[in-house]
């Protein structure tokens, strides 16, 4: 297995120093499967400063725990020292690391046998804990004893939902069953930590898992908003099964509420708590909210839906309907159309600048009312969105007095 270049470029220069040097975790594994590694971690037995005197361009990303970020090949790659972990009294982090000099203990504190690998230099694996014939059978097995591996960290209850349903694999039986045991665990983990591995999940082919999604005891366990996650999962496992691969990232994370009672508030509400953004937080709520309308009878939106949507939301909304009607060429015509012949999304792109309104004399609110009725007009095709004709009607509004009129 070839190394990729930034971190044999890392390793290169810690070997050379006389330090030993592995590339570790998912990068490994994701080279055993063939897949470009997204993430690119290098352990080593050089101590953060030192790492950080052989480097031009450091960062301290964690050196409490023995991490030093460095710039390599235009990518950052942490380098974080063998180590062996204290008691995670926070059920997060270690209370205290201690430095060691062998790659061995440092592979035995990681989660699962499929993380627990290194490559050297040469490409040559370091496995301990086959996680290399884990991967050939399909299986996650935790490192150790996996009841305490979740306990010390509750986010490993669902990094091992997410790796399942992200690489198509089955709990061992020890595995399996202390997921159920320590699923307690969960609760005192951050929301926002659990939405980072939602959006990893939201990525992954999860609609092939539904029942164990919708099953798992995780999402109640934790309460809301996480726990609308096992009704929004069992409507869709009721509505399935589907052929068609959801749409990834954020679209998938606003199907999940598409069942559920007020489900643009659960959605927004939800996106929010796990600190996905206000901005993403609104387009899903308004995507949410088309979709609801569809799931409903809604044929074709209006213009006037989809420009209160905003384009964002509306093809979202679009990906998410062509997955829930499994792909239906004329459903999926249908939403293709009504975007591409939405006359204005946003007032923004109205061909009369406000400055040519304040030339006629308008002010404050009455250029905003104006606008409002210049885009109503638009979208019950009333009128054009050309300056021209949008000139014309506003001044015959002008002229008539009726500025501050309904539209």
């Amino acid at each position: 297995m070839r190394i990729p270049a930034p971190a044999r470029e890392v390793m290169e220069v810690l070997c050379r120093s006389g330090y030993a040097a592995y590339l570790v975790g998912g990068a490994v594994r994701d080279l055993l499967l063939g897949r470009t590694p997204a993430d690119l971690d290098v352990a080593t037995n050089a101590h953060p400063e030192d790492v950080k005197s052989l480097f031009a361009r450091t960062v301290d990303t964690g050196i409490r725990h023995g991490t030093v970020s460095v710039w390599s090949a235009g990518v950052w790659i942490e380098v974080t020292t063998f180590r062996a972990e204290g008691p995670y009294g926070d059920g997060r982090r270690p209370d205290f690391v201690r430095f060691v000099d062998d790659v061995h203990a440092d592979l035995a504190r990681r989660d699962f046998t499929i993380n627990a690998m290194a490559l050297d230099l040469h490409g040559r694996l370091v496995d301990p804990f086959d996680g290399q014939g884990d991967l050939a059978r399909r299986l996650l097995r935790a490192v150790g004893d996996p009841a305490a591996r979740f306990r010390e960290d509750g986010l490993r209850l669902v990094r091992a939902v997410r790796f399942c349903v992200q690489l198509d694999l089955m709990c061992d039986p020890a595995t399996e069953a202390a997921l159920i045991e320590t699923a307690d665990a969960i609760r005192p983990i951050a929301l926002e930590r659990i939405g980072r591995e939602l959006e990893r999940l939201s990525r992954a082919p999860w609609h092939a898992h539904l029942d164990g999604l919708a099953s798992t005891l995780l999402w109640r366990r934790k309460g809301e908003p996480l726990a609308w996650l096992e009704e929004g999962f069992s409507w869709l496992a009721r509505e399935g099964p589907f052929s068609l691969a959801p749409p990834p990232g954020w679209p998938s994370v606003a199907l999940w509420f598409v069942g559920v009672d007020d489900g643009p508030r659960c959605a927004r509400r939800f996106a929010e708590s796990l600190a996905y953004g206000k901005d993403a937080a609104r387009k899903i709520e308004r995507a949410v909210r088309l979709v609801q309308a569809w799931v409903r009878g809604m044929d074709a939106p209006s213009p006037e839906l989809l420009y209160e949507a905003g384009r964002a939301s509306a093809e979202m909304a679009a990906r998410m309907i062509a997955f829930l009607a499994r792909g239906d060429v004329f459903e999926v015509a249908r939403w293709k159309r009504a975007i591409r012949a939405q006359p204005l999304w946003d007032r923004s792109d109205l061909a009369l600048p406000a400055e040519e309104l304040l030339a006629m004399g308008l002010r404050g609110k009455e250029i905003g009312e104006c606008q409002q009725r210049l885009v109503r007009h638009i979208l019950r095709g009333e009128i054009q969105n050309q300056a021209d004709a949008l000139r014309r009607e506003a001044m015959a509004r002008r002229e008539r007095g009726d500025d501050h009129g309904p539209g």
